[in-house]
């Protein structure tokens, strides 16, 4: 089963996320491999406004007006965005709620990226953009491909569909739209994922915008 992630930063040979940043705080916490620290996102944080039952459907129109059908998958020239997500994990809900919240969260996705979201839960089927031409998936299949284990899990590619940055769990809006910046500047152009030049970049990258980064 697909496991709900909590707030985490993991900087590694593969993976990125957050911990302990927000846009009041504007900070990312970084933790070397193997060593991983979570922060709970309590039921207020996720929902702190009234009309609960309202505001979680808006938000969930709003999100998905924003992604794409993720029935095909495929750059369509710009880089692409897939997130992961389980419509019963709290920290997926906390990320529609963003989007709800921001206009201009909503207009960079739509605007600067094809992105998609792709329900853990069930097993559609997808024709994915691969290496140049599309392959018919599942979303099971998908999940292997990425090596998916918790939800939300948030993958920027180029504009071939390469993955470039993996971050399994939750971003903040600030940080999430800092980590748009830093797909947009190419500054992650020529650096290897796997051992870490990608991450390093991106850490340099927060630090240089704003994003208080400690181990």
């Amino acid at each position: 089963m697909i496991k709900a992630l909590k707030t985490t930063i993991l900087i590694g040979a593969l993976s990125l996320s957050s911990i302990g940043c927000d846009d009041k705080s504007s900070k990312a916490k970084l933790i070397e491999p193997q060593v991983e620290t979570t922060q709970e996102v309590t039921k207020a944080d996720v929902i702190e406004k009234p009309a609960v039952v309202n505001v979680a459907k808006e938000a969930s129109d709003v999100f998905y007006t924003t992604f794409k059908d993720p029935a095909k998958i495929a750059p369509n020239d710009k880089k692409m965005i897939l997130v992961f997500g389980a419509n019963t994990d709290p920290y997926t809900m906390k990320l529609k709620e963003d989007v709800f919240d921001s206009k201009e969260f909503q207009n960079r996705l739509k605007n600067d990226f094809s992105p998609y979201y792709i329900k853990t839960q069930g097993n559609l089927k997808h024709k994915l953009y691969h290496e140049g031409e599309f392959m018919d998936v599942d979303t099971k299949t998908m999940i292997t491909i990425y090596g998916i284990v918790g939800t939300p899990t948030i993958i920027f590619t180029d504009i071939k569909g390469k993955a470039v940055i993996m971050v399994p769990g939750y971003m903040p809006t600030k940080q999430f739209m800092v980590t748009m910046d830093f797909m947009d500047s190419k500054k992650w152009e020529g650096k290897d994922r796997k051992n870490g030049e990608v991450y390093q970049a991106l850490k340099d990258f927060y630090i240089a915008n704003g994003i208080e980064v400690s181990r």
